[in-house]
């Protein structure tokens, strides 16, 4: 593919991005393997990298919006790091028609889930509930971002 190419949908995926979060990190994957014949553990990897940088750029601008909650993302982050080492371990021993499997069906589950949520409900939680809730969904969430690069 031609770097000219390349920097096209580099662009439109990171517009992706830009306007819906890393959640629009589903699109690299898919591209880098299909468009680009990379193998699907070069396809994790180069979207992690991609999806780091534009990720640290987005939040960047909510932080100077004051939109960040430092303490959460601190603790979901953390947790997340760990088990996204551990995703990724996984990663180099699986063959690459089951990751790309997995990582379809982690898209069809997502898209499921948001079509079937409605208005976000507040949750009332112990402060000690709460960590726990946000500890164990950045290991989930570490875990499928190690695995599946996003």
């Amino acid at each position: 593919m031609s770097l000219l190419l390349a920097a096209l949908v580099g662009l439109a995926i990171g517009a992706v991005l830009g306007g819906l979060g890393g959640g629009g990190a589903v699109l690299t994957v898919p591209v880098l393997v299909y468009l680009f014949g990379q193998s699907a553990q070069e396809a994790t990897t180069g979207s992690l990298l991609i999806v780091g940088v534009t990720a640290v750029i987005g939040a960047l601008g909510h932080a100077r919006a004051g939109n960040v909650r430092w303490r959460v993302g601190a603790a979901f982050g953390g947790a997340g790091v760990l088990a996204a080492y551990a995703g990724t371990l996984l990663n180099r021993g699986l063959d690459e028609d089951l990751l790309l499997l997995g990582f379809a069906l982690v898209m069809v589950l997502a898209a499921g889930a948001m079509l079937r949520q409605g208005e976000p409900r507040p949750r009332h939680r112990s402060r000690a509930a709460t960590v726990a809730y946000v500890a164990l969904t950045g290991l989930g969430v570490g875990f499928l971002t190690g695995l599946f690069g996003v």
